[in-house]
């Protein structure tokens, strides 16, 4: 089981590398979903949900994949189309349970306690407040992207492996300025798309004019 769980882990990134669509947003929901909850990783043994004690089952591969993830996105800030605030939002839900999204151990002991009807899914809040989680400076990249294979490269992930500590408070220092960058696309966009539709009512009503 922990030979298949560790090879969940390296197909995973395998295909975060590969493939630009396990990149977005919804492609990185999706790979979740497909590879590790319909696969059948265990994540009530793995995190020890519902115990008071840690036992010999405990092994957090699922988190150490969201690391390397978080890893990755530090090399290459350009080629993800969500942010750091995903990865730091789901590996803290990993242990909440507030969601159903990771409770049990499989589909069928989600599906035999009626998990989706009676919790709310972690992927519903999420695509609730999208802007939150998305990259500004996102840009596609079709090409596949490979890591630096060095221990130089290796970071600590400081907002989550920190974020308790009794004397230092760990936050992103690009997160504030990240969602002011969301904001002022989105203005922009705005303000471009009103900016066309007014234009086209303009050339509408100079060829009707024409006409007359």
């Amino acid at each position: 089981a922990v030979v298949s769980t560790q090879s969940t882990g390296i197909s995973s990134l395998s295909m975060i590398l590969l493939d630009l669509y396990y990149r977005t947003l919804q492609g990185f929901e999706v790979l979740i979903e497909k590879e590790w909850l319909s696969f059948g990783h265990m994540f009530r043994t793995r995190t020890c949900h519902g115990s008071k004690t840690m036992t010999d089952n405990y092994s957090p591969i699922f988190l150490q994949f969201i690391d390397c993830v978080w890893q990755i996105g530090q090399l290459y800030p350009y080629s993800f189309e969500f942010n750091n605030n995903l990865l730091l939002t789901i590996a803290q839900h990993l242990h909440s349970c507030l969601f159903g999204t990771f409770l049990f151990d499989c589909d069928k002991q989600r599906k035999e306690l009626e998990v989706k009807t009676k919790t709310v899914s972690l992927w519903s809040y999420i695509n609730t407040c999208k802007t939150r989680f998305l990259n500004p400076l996102y840009k596609e990249k079709k090409e596949c992207i490979l890591p630096v294979i060095s221990m130089r490269t290796i970071r600590l992930w400081k907002q989550y492996w920190m974020a308790y500590h009794p004397y230092h408070k760990f936050e992103d220092p690009t997160f504030d300025r990240t969602m002011e960058l969301v904001g002022l696309r989105e203005k922009i966009v705005g303000e471009s798309e009103e900016a066309r539709l007014k234009n086209q009512a303009a050339n509408k009503n100079n060829v009707e004019k024409a006409r007359d």
